[in-house]
């Protein structure tokens, strides 16, 4: 490990915090304007911003694409942006963020189990699906186990929906591996950006509750601004800079901090109880992560032998 490392190391962290700062900042807003509203602002914020990027580094880009790039880019919209997003919004009325950010580290558990299903990619070595056998434990002891103890009709409800959030967002990774083969990641999120806000304004006009808007806080704005430019611009511009850098599989393994901060930041930011289960729950999943991105070696060949199974 290189001493240069470090600086990509922290980058990483910050790309994390922002990403797992989405929790508890989404369950606040939620309570204050339609989970449609929320996710029509954070996408109109983010996309205008990645269309200005993406055309300061290639102004003659939109003349390469076809009607099948609009339906590519409309599908990835509407499974990883309108629909994920949705689903999210909507849990965090049911649910608390700390409980769905811990659920939320199931994410590199699906995508292995679909890319195998799909694709027919297979982890390596064979005792990294003992990572998929914890995370799933750990989702259950989060949904299942304390529902016994202490049932809540509500949370059990917003868990399960943001479980099939993520079967989503799932869809969305494996389609949009598909699509960079031919794009790059940039155009990729733009487009899938934009499609999504599109929806999401245009579920919004439908509802028709602006009215609702004129009542809120000048927090939310600042909410939506943080979602908007930290959460979806800058995490990812900061998580691809460092792939470049140091390579997927090191990277990668980050992601298991998201459910981290986002457990923490809930519990700083809304004061909520976090339960003995919750705890289990949330190791047993961030381990099975663990497990499921180790590296044998941090070599150039190992990188390139292994299945990627985090976009």
């Amino acid at each position: 490990m290189k001493k240069a490392d470090f600086k990509y190391y922290g980058l990483l962290v910050i790309a994390m915090f922002f990403w797992g700062l989405s929790w508890p900042l989404a369950q606040i807003m939620v309570g204050q304007a339609t989970p449609f509203q929320v996710g029509f602002f954070r996408f109109l914020i983010a996309s205008l911003l990645y269309i200005i990027i993406l055309f300061c580094t290639n102004f003659k880009i939109i003349k390469t694409y076809t009607w099948k790039s609009v339906r590519d880019f409309t599908i990835l919209g509407l499974l990883g942006i309108f629909g994920y997003g949705f689903l999210f919004l909507t849990a965090m009325q049911f649910t608390t963020s700390s409980q769905g950010a811990a659920i939320a580290g199931i994410q590199p558990s699906l995508i292995a189990i679909a890319s195998f299903l799909i694709f027919g990619e297979k982890l390596y070595p064979k005792w990294k699906y003992f990572g998929i056998l914890l995370s799933f434990l750990g989702v259950l002891t989060i949904i299942g186990i304390q529902s016994f103890i202490d049932f809540n009709k509500n949370h059990l409800i917003g868990n399960f929906i943001v479980f099939i959030a993520f079967l989503f967002w799932c869809g969305y990774t494996l389609y949009g591996k598909k699509i960079m083969q031919k794009y790059t990641s940039l155009e990729t999120t733009t487009w899938s950006s934009f499609t999504g806000m599109l929806m999401f304004g245009a579920a919004a006009l439908i509802e028709n509750r602006w009215s609702q808007l004129l009542n809120v806080p000048a927090s939310f704005w600042l909410n939506i601004l943080i979602l908007g430019v930290f959460t979806t611009v800058v995490g990812f511009f900061l998580y691809f800079y460092v792939i470049n850098k140091i390579g997927a599989v090191r990277s990668g393994v980050f992601i298991n901090l998201v459910p981290v901060f986002g457990t923490l930041l809930s519990i700083i930011i809304l004061s909520q109880e976090i339960t003995w289960t919750l705890w289990i729950g949330l190791v047993l999943i961030s381990g099975g992560i663990l497990i499921i991105n180790y590296p044998k070696d941090f070599s150039y060949k190992e990188q390139h032998k292994e299945q990627m199974i985090l976009d």
